[in-house]
């Protein structure tokens, strides 16, 4: 028994060595007006550093940025009450970042950085009435006792009242028939959670509801991350969108996320924030590829592709492409219709499609790119990566 309860301890000891190796999880930037640490006498000041468990309270005139260990930014709006319940940032196992944050009052900004990037599952925003997850966001959230609003200017959230299947001490998004998603592309509007559990969608007024930026707050999509100029051994592409050969011990580079992968290839998107155009039809033209074909489980030999398109409708927000793929003496025509989600993925339309896809556009909609691979009659397997970018 004595044994059993040692070990207990020890578990537990291990699971909290992330929090306990970092007490320190960020640092005022900006502080002004009425503004302290709850529980405290002095203001809070520039260079002051927070902790998990620490509430930032701001008066009638107070404001507070704070910026994290991982880049993320909140600010901390006047009359407003916010806590650090957790925080956890592992860049060499990103599967381990927590970060959760109460706002009990009033309103706050977040952009999320390297941490809710590299974990979505493990971030969450809980206000008195409702829970807020994310896709990589610029987000506002204004909350009382008996409503909370959400704005999105960049990314996208998952808002849901709580119930039994969104429970207050869990973390990321909530599912469910009440879980509802707000796209930055919904400009100027928010999704408003009453106590009751009643969630509306209201459009034309979230300027007047929520105020705007103080000029020391970054810009969108701006500030919280910083993009290497190089990239990572192996890769190719672009800033925006990579990949390189399947192994069986390939990661994610730091700030990158994995957006799809086939026996030959793996592709990566940088986690940048999410600002897709709402209208406009773009054709695309192709700047890079590399394309394969494998007889059975035999070795993979280059192919080739030719009259290659694509272009995406970002009004209806789908999307279209055709090529032609050759290897030794075979030649085919492939295509793919689909849909461009909120998240920038591109999913395809089974019945308008005769080979399978995994890809997304970048950040901005600038650039594309998606594996391709298609299993053919005769044991042949086409195999191939496309990259491309507006006209």
């Amino acid at each position: 028994m004595k044994k059993a309860i040692k070990q207990f301890i020890l578990a537990s000891l291990i699971a909290l060595a992330p929090v306990l190796a970092n007490a320190r999880v960020g640092e005022v930037i900006f502080a002004i007006g009425d503004a302290k640490l709850e529980g405290a006498v002095n203001p809070i000041k520039r260079g002051d550093s927070l902790d998990v468990g620490q509430v930032i309270v701001t008066g009638a005139n107070g404001h507070v940025h704070i910026r994290f260990d991982d880049d993320a930014f909140v600010s901390v709006r006047p009359g407003s009450s916010l806590k650090i319940e957790r925080y956890v940032f592992d860049e060499r196992d990103p599967k381990n970042n927590q970060v959760k944050f109460t706002l009990m009052k009033g309103t706050s900004r977040l952009i999320t950085g390297k941490a809710g990037q590299a974990n979505k599952q493990g971030f969450r925003l809980n206000t008195p009435v409702a829970a807020i997850g994310i896709r990589g966001t610029d987000f506002i959230v204004q909350t009382d006792l008996d409503s909370t609003r959400v704005a999105v200017q960049q990314g996208g959230v998952t808002i849901a009242p709580f119930s039994q299947d969104c429970a207050a001490q869990a973390l990321g998004p909530c599912g469910g028939a009440r879980a509802r998603d707000l796209a930055g592309s919904l400009s100027d509007a928010f999704l408003e959670v009453r106590a009751q559990g009643s969630i509306e969608l209201v459009q034309g007024q979230g300027r007047k509801v929520f105020a705007l930026p103080r000029p020391e707050e970054p810009s969108v999509n701006g500030g919280a991350h910083q993009k290497s100029t190089q990239l990572p051994n192996g890769m190719q592409g672009s800033q925006q969108l990579m990949w390189g050969r399947w192994s069986s011990n390939s990661m994610a580079p730091a700030g990158y996320e994995l957006i799809g992968q086939n026996d030959a290839f793996l592709l990566y998107r940088n986690a940048e924030l999410l600002n897709l155009p709402t209208s406009g039809f773009v054709n695309f033209t192709l700047t890079n590829s590399e394309a394969y074909g494998r007889v059975g489980r035999g070795a993979y030999e280059r192919a080739s592709v030719s009259n290659a398109n694509f272009s995406v409708n970002f009004e209806e927000m789908r999307y279209q492409t055709k090529f032609d793929w050759a290897f030794e003496n075979q030649k085919t025509t492939l295509r793919s219709h689909g849909l461009v989600t909120e998240e920038g993925r591109l999913r395809a339309d089974s019945g308008r499609s005769n080979v399978s896809i995994s890809g997304a556009l970048s950040g901005n909609g600038d650039s594309a790119a998606y594996l391709f691979n298609k299993r053919l009659n005769n044991e042949t397997n086409a195999y191939g990566v496309m990259h491309w970018q507006q006209k």
